[in-house]
């Protein structure tokens, strides 16, 4: 990644963000079913409903994970 170049960290990994870029949009982009991931921006739970006008920002932190099922 160029230096002064816009990221974003998805699982504690950087990435370049782009204009425009929403969490469904990253999902999709990464191959993961939406009913097969939770998703957490900044700590914060992001619901499934909510991903579509979910934007994100440069240095936002997104993490993926599984759902998880049961009690």
């Amino acid at each position: 990644m160029p230096e002064n170049t816009p990221t974003i960290t998805v699982n504690g990994t950087p990435r370049d963000w782009s204009p425009n870029l929403t969490v469904a949009a990253l999902l999709h982009e990464r191959g993961v079913a939406p009913d097969a991931a939770a998703t957490a921006l900044n700590g914060e739970f992001v619901a499934r409903s909510a991903r579509d006008h979910t934007p994100l920002q440069p240095g936002d932190q997104l993490t993926v994970f599984q759902a998880i099922v049961g009690g």
